[in-house]
């Protein structure tokens, strides 16, 4: 009998390495993650639709929010297997770790962090891949009046102590692990071993890290994009055209996929962020909560500062 309900979670934070962790997980035999990643259904499953505004409106319609469908996800698991999932909203939606507590109490919850003024910078420049800038200039950040402060995957998401403490308030901290996405980036294979050994399945030889997942910039060419870019006509094409378990196999292929996305990260200019406006965002917005947060984590994190 096949279980139908996640024996893990990782929760976010976007823009931090949560799409590579994903894919990594994958390579694994003992573990079987949903082939839909942000399927969002904790995070939906209690909120007042009336309170959303139009985007967030937008992605709950996007996202899964029945039961039966969010179970379907895991159909396709081995029965030894261990099932995760992962959906950024979780995160950031308050009320979430209760309702997750409540559907699967035993729950291991797995957070992917990053120095957050670079994550804020990093999904600036991924709206402006999609074409969808809330505004143009990124220091518009620090007016608290502004839309980056409104929506939840802006300016909110960035505070991690406030957003993992309602995990560590509802959750034993043995069931919680907490991995930053520097350390992600610069030794992979140990990160994924201590990743390993929480969820209680042996450790593997090799992973293959060699795809840049999700990389985000201005679009340097916009013909090349319509033509080979995230959102392009032979994408959405092969969407429609190829059964949705076919595709989601053929999109699996590694070597394919470093190809494709290595032809799409070609085409992407990623200007530097300044460098005072990066220290000024910081220590005015984040830094309060960084401190609380190396506390809650137990955890050094002197460069984020």
């Amino acid at each position: 009998m096949t279980k139908l309900l996640p024996d893990f979670l990782i929760i976010g934070a976007g823009k931090s390495g949560t799409t590579s962790l994903d894919n990594y997980l994958k390579q694994h035999e003992a573990i079987y993650m949903s082939p839909v990643k942000e399927p969002n259904f904790f995070a939906y499953d209690k909120i007042d639709i009336q309170s959303l505004d139009k985007d967030a409106l937008q992605h709950y319609k996007e996202s899964v929010t029945d039961l039966e469908t969010y179970k379907s996800l895991f159909n396709d698991s081995k029965p030894n297997q261990l099932l995760g999932e992962t959906s950024n909203t979780y995160l950031v939606i308050d009320g979430t770790a209760e309702v997750i507590k409540d559907y699967i109490p035993n729950t291991k919850i797995i957070a992917i962090i990053r120095q957050p003024t670079k994550r804020l910078y990093s999904r600036y420049l991924h709206l402006a891949r999609e074409n969808e800038l809330p505004s143009q200039d990124f220091s518009e950040v620090l007016d608290k009046s502004s839309i980056w402060w409104v929506r939840n995957d802006l300016v909110k998401e960035g505070f991690y102590y406030k957003n993992l403490k309602r995990y560590f308030d509802v959750f034993p901290k043995e069931n919680i692990k907490v991995l930053l996405h520097e350390d992600l980036k610069r030794n992979s294979k140990s990160v994924l071993s201590e990743v390993f050994e929480f969820l209680g399945v042996g450790d593997i030889e090799t992973i293959d890290d060699s795809i840049e997942y999700n990389k985000s910039g201005f679009i340097k060419n916009k013909f090349y994009d319509r033509t080979f870019g995230h959102n392009s006509i032979f994408k959405k094409a092969a969407k429609a055209l190829i059964p949705n378990r076919l595709y989601t196999k053929v999109k699996s292929v590694n070597w394919l996929q470093k190809m494709v996305n290595d032809l799409q990260n070609s085409n992407l200019k990623r200007p530097e962020l300044d460098h005072n406006l990066y220290r000024k965002i910081t220590e005015e917005v984040y830094l309060d909560d960084i401190k609380n947060l190396e506390k809650l984590i137990n955890r050094d994190l002197s460069s984020w500062k």
